[in-house]
């Protein structure tokens, strides 16, 4: 099963699914999609204004987080990072590898080292994955506390916690398990030795020090979350009011609770992240228009209300990514040749 789902022609195919499943869903409601697009002629210039401080506060917030973890890097500079690879991974379909490269070579010209660099990709997504799972889990005990617990209450809060235990309990053997960390080194020597020979730059960084250092970063970060959690929370939760300022500017009311949109959000949010498609275009937008339905929202007013949150946090960080990858291109410094440990080669300078 591993193989077959990590085959390029499985992943291809799978796309070409979803985008078929998607343009018959499109042609079928094509007419909810048109009175849709209808009522954001009703958003009000209040609401048009909050809306843009919080596009402003997403994209500040999570290069905030980015900055935190790479230090010595300016707000500036980490907005270029994150926005550059947001624009790959949400814009490229299996964009994630070639996203990661453009931020090395991005933070690399800020004078970020190869250890930090890895350890903001590691404690950055770890963190997202917390809050993410904790986001539903918090949602739906804060919103059963006031009514009796269904069935699919107690599946989100069962797999929540057991997500977040789960990787909590991960987490702690391999960054402070004496044994886990002499496994760790003992593969980086093999991975070192077996390749040097096909790969002269990997030869001449040192694999095992790079471990050590990306873990110790680690260890510390563990050792106090609580920064890096709120930073994240910050980051995340600004989606949750994009979306609920819009649907509140549209004219939704008591039908939706606070509790139950959020528990609704994130969960829609997180199976959008298992979609194939780049940045989980269209499933999210469907799952998230469904799940406002099932909440008691009308339809059209659901989809209006999601487009411009997708608009948002999906349209904006791609064509803002886009112009600042094209400035950063216009200004860099070619940098010295860089031996990069982490992946195994020589960085040469890109050309203008």
């Amino acid at each position: 099963m591993r193989r077959l789902a990590s085959d390029s022609r499985v992943r291809r195919f799978a796309v070409l699914v979803v985008v078929a499943l998607l343009v018959g869903a499109t042609v079928v409601q094509r007419r909810t999609i048109v009175d849709a697009i209808g009522l954001l002629r009703g958003f009000s210039g209040s609401t048009l204004a909050i809306l843009a401080v919080l596009g402003v506060i997403e994209r500040v917030s999570r290069a905030d987080v980015i900055r935190s973890l790479l230090p010595g890097t300016s707000l500036g500079r980490a907005e270029v990072i994150g926005d550059v690879g947001s624009a790959v991974t949400k814009g490229v379909p299996a964009g994630g590898p070639l996203a990661t490269l453009l931020r090395w070579q991005i933070a690399r010209d800020s004078g970020a080292s190869a250890g930090p660099f890895v350890h903001m990709l590691v404690a950055s997504g770890v963190a997202t994955a917390f809050v993410s799972w904790g986001y539903p889990l918090v949602a739906t005990l804060a919103d059963i506390s006031r009514r009796d617990a269904s069935l699919a209450d107690l599946l989100i809060i069962a797999g929540s916690a057991a997500v977040l235990v789960g990787s909590a309990a991960f987490w702690s053997v391999a960054l402070f398990s004496p044994k886990a960390h002499r496994w760790t080194t003992e593969r980086a020597e093999w991975v070192r030795s077996k390749f040097a020979g096909s790969t002269p730059g990997l030869a001449r960084g040192d694999a095992v020090a790079l471990v050590v250092e990306v873990r110790g970063l680690l260890r510390a970060t563990a050792r106090r979350p609580l920064a890096l959690l709120l930073r994240t929370t910050i980051a995340q939760g600004t989606g949750v009011i994009i979306l609920w300022t819009a649907l509140r500017g549209l004219g939704v009311g008591d039908e939706l609770g606070v509790t139950e949109f959020a528990r609704v959000f994130f969960v829609a949010q997180i199976l959008g992240s298992f979609a194939p498609t780049p940045g989980g275009i269209g499933v999210i937008e469907a799952g998230l228009t469904g799940a406002l339905v099932a909440a008691g929202v009308q339809t059209d007013v659901a989809l209006a209300g999601v487009l411009v949150y997708r608009f948002i946090t999906y349209v904006l960080p791609i064509l803002v990514g886009t112009g600042l990858y094209l400035w950063w291109r216009r200004t860099r410094t070619p940098p010295v040749p860089t031996v990069v440990a982490v992946v195994g080669f020589t960085a040469e300078p890109t050309s203008r």
